[in-house]
């Protein structure tokens, strides 16, 4: 019997992917030339419309394999389960963007590359830890069930260091340099606005089609081991 996997129509993965492509492009381009230089840090400021955006990024990943986790504890789908193993995947992967860009504008702006007092720094740490933690316990469990039922439990751990990475930008008074949330200042000029949203959107464009692309992987890969066990 002849089997198909469902995927979008070819014209759409590829017009996606040239909107992808684009935002990017001119986002990065716009970030360079287009913003005032900040005096007080000079042109390592810049860093800031990729830092920003891909934080962003980096916590909605465990915030919708939450969702997914819990859909899944609920219907027992494993559809839900490979959903919420992408969205940790690529909340890593952005993660560990901001543990790279953040050293390298802070050690450039202000001469430190990672203040150990800052509980924002700390508490993005932590996530990236979780999500360390929520590969290894997944890739130790062989059995897909129990796989997917302790990543869904897991998933809302990686969730709460999610909640609580966002929270301490809002909640938690530091001494340290890094800077509050970019959300409701007044200070910030319009030419820095609209250079951060643009990146904010070009970034999101980059999550849903990696979502998207790593998603259908997984999905090949599942359809794969189970035509090899029934061969076996």
């Amino acid at each position: 019997m002849e089997r198909k996997i469902r995927i979008f129509h070819p014209g759409f993965d590829i017009g996606f992917y040239l909107v992808v492509c684009t935002t990017l492009v001119f986002a990065v381009i716009f970030s360079l030339v287009y913003p005032n230089v900040i005096l007080e840090q000079g042109l390592s400021h810049r860093i800031f419309y990729l830092h920003v955006p891909v934080a962003w990024v980096a916590l909605y990943g465990p915030i919708l394999s939450f969702v997914f986790s819990l859909v899944f504890l609920f219907t027992r789908n494993l559809l839900w389960d490979r959903l919420a193993f992408t969205a940790n995947q690529l909340s890593f992967l952005f993660a560990v963007g901001v543990l790279f860009s953040g050293p390298i504008w802070a050690y450039s702006a202000w001469g430190v590359p990672w203040d150990k007092t800052d509980a924002r720094l700390q508490s993005f740490f932590i996530l990236c830890i979780s999500l360390v933690s929520y590969f290894i316990f997944r890739y130790l469990v062989p059995a897909k069930s129990k796989k997917a039922i302790l990543s869904a439990y897991l998933s809302v751990l990686c969730a709460v260091s999610a909640v609580l990475t966002w929270g301490a930008i809002r909640w938690i008074e530091n001494p340290g340099n890094h800077p509050g949330s970019v959300l409701g200042k007044g200070g910030m000029d319009s030419d820095m606005k609209q250079s951060m949203w643009l990146g904010v959107i070009a970034f999101h464009f980059l999550f849903l089609f990696l979502f998207l692309v790593s998603n259908r992987s997984e999905k090949i890969q599942d359809i794969r081991s189970k035509l090899k066990s029934e061969l076996d």
